[in-house]
């Protein structure tokens, strides 16, 4: 393990109760070592076994106990005061009971290498890619969905205009009422691609932007501003949609792609690789067909290694 965690953080989180802050703390510790996932499951049996119990039992015979301490033997027991203290002992805490229960409950979905395609209670759809991780209540009862994400999600949201989808991401505010578009929150900033429909992307009050289809924005957080543009990546939905774009790109920026896209691990061996371009299009292919295409378009070797593939010049004419 490479780093230490607060513990304090662990027990808010198993608690469903951690802030965006403490989760994204939880992100990068978990992303720094595989280790770290087996310490997180230990933490989590160790806090399950003493894990209180999810409803408050008020204890009527202690706090009667309790008020009565703090009563002057000296004076006439005042039952009518007595029972009066205790009833609102059982008032107040009713009343945090139902504070409490009327929030909604929070779940976390957390995906490692591989991306997690999650379906909520209104149809909508998220796929949460790798290392990423999604807070939802179990269904949407108030006035709005809300949920919060940390990493990178696609998201195809069911049009509901009396009740609209809310993501939180770091500091800024994702609202729509249905439409199709991908977050990558993986830092301190965040970047809103739209596919299809319309969308609210905003840090503050005074920051704020529409975006469209085919459009995107950038929230920078050291300067608190947010910046929209039309949408230059054509692989920006790729790793959703498997169909990815090239033209006259670099075999480099190809390989880092096609490893975003299918959470992979493509390696380019011996030289430099500049002089290298290839202009194609995959769709729904097998990474290993994609691989196969660019070597033979490029004169190149594929190597299978375990899981890793390694694509190297050719040392010899076959």
């Amino acid at each position: 393990m490479n780093s230490s965690i607060d513990e304090k953080i662990l027990a808010k989180y198993f608690a469903e109760e951690a802030s965006i802050e403490e989760l994204t703390i939880l992100n990068h510790w978990l992303q720094e070592d595989d280790e770290n996932e087996i310490v997180l499951q230990q933490y989590h049996k160790i806090w399950l076994s003493g894990k209180p119990k999810s409803r408050f039992e008020p204890d009527v015979e202690k706090a009667w106990t309790n008020v009565a301490a703090r009563t002057v033997e000296k004076k006439p027991r005042n039952y009518i005061a007595w029972a009066a203290a205790v009833a609102g002992i059982l008032l107040v805490s009713t009343f945090f009971l139902l504070q409490k229960e009327s929030e909604p409950e929070y779940l976390s979905l957390k995906s490692e290498k591989k991306q997690i395609e999650k379906t909520l209670a209104d149809g909508s759809t998220i796929t949460i890619n790798s290392f990423s991780l999604l807070e939802f209540p179990e269904s949407f009862n108030g006035d709005e969905r809300r949920v919060k994400l940390i990493g990178e999600a696609f998201f195809d949201i069911t049009r509901d205009e009396s009740k609209p989808f809310i993501i939180e991401a770091n500091g800024t505010v994702i609202k729509v009422l249905g439409t199709s578009f991908n977050i990558s929150a993986r830092d301190e900033n965040v970047k809103v691609s739209v596919k299809s429909g319309k969308v609210e992307f905003s840090s503050s009050p005074n920051e704020k932007v529409i975006l469209q289809k085919g459009e995107e924005a950038v929230y920078e957080s050291l300067k608190d501003t947010i910046k929209s543009a039309p949408i230059l990546d054509r692989n920006v939905f790729a790793f959703k949609t498997k169909v990815f774009e090239f033209k006259e790109t670099s075999l480099e920026e190809v390989v880092n792609v096609l490893n975003k896209g299918y959470q992979s691990d493509v390696k380019l061996e011996g030289g430099t690789w500049t002089d290298y371009q290839i202009t194609t299009r995959f769709e729904n292919e097998k990474l290993s067909d994609a691989l196969d295409i660019i070597a033979q378009t490029l004169e190149l070797e594929v190597v299978k290694n375990d899981e890793t593939y390694v694509l190297a010049k050719k040392t010899r004419n076959q």
